[in-house]
């Protein structure tokens, strides 16, 4: 677990505190809630007295997971500025991250995949996401938002996301079946 990590919760980390089904031990849960995907790991630690371990067994539970990770300026921006070029432009394909089957989800809808990836990438790149948005908003099939995500998958590698399996993993959940 690295101290510039943003925890946050989980999907499952989000039934565990509303349904207690793994009867976490207080301190576990205590950590469960703080971890709100606004703190690094270092300031969970530093400011809240937080022990590292308990993170990471949070973590390996599959309860947390890094939000993103702090960069230095510009680094996100550079690999967002790779939107705006055509893809036979991209200088070649970072290798794909195993895929991840997606989480089943009661609604699923075009926009609705759309809106979380535009949210995730945003939240992500924090800054310079403005053309990763725009190739997104034009993505108006289910063709067209898949190969949206690849582009996403690239920059997000390119920027050293360590949490893309979670991001593709509910924005899979959230895509309609193809039929």
């Amino acid at each position: 677990m690295q101290k510039d990590w943003i925890p946050a919760k989980t999907p499952a980390g989000v039934e565990e505190i509303e349904g207690r089904s793994r009867r976490l031990p207080l301190r576990l849960r205590t950590v469960l809630i703080l971890a709100d995907g606004r703190r690094s790991v270092d300031q969970l630690c530093t400011e809240l007295g937080v022990a590292v371990e308990s993170i990471q067994t949070l973590h390996d539970m599959g309860l947390v997971a890094p939000r993103y990770a702090l960069h230095p300026a510009g680094r996100s921006r550079e690999a967002a500025s790779r939107a705006s070029m055509p893809p036979e432009a991209r200088a070649g394909s970072p290798e794909r991250v195993g895929h991840v089957r997606p989480e089943p989800q009661a609604r699923r809808s075009l926009a609705l995949a759309r809106l979380y990836l535009i949210d995730a990438m945003a939240q992500t790149l924090r800054k310079g996401d403005e053309p990763v948005r725009q190739h997104l908003r034009q993505a108006t099939t289910r063709a067209e938002l898949l190969a949206a995500f690849e582009l996403c998958r690239e920059i997000a590698i390119e920027a050293g996301v360590t949490h893309l399996a979670a991001i593709e993993a509910r924005f899979l959940g959230m895509l309609p079946v193809e039929e």
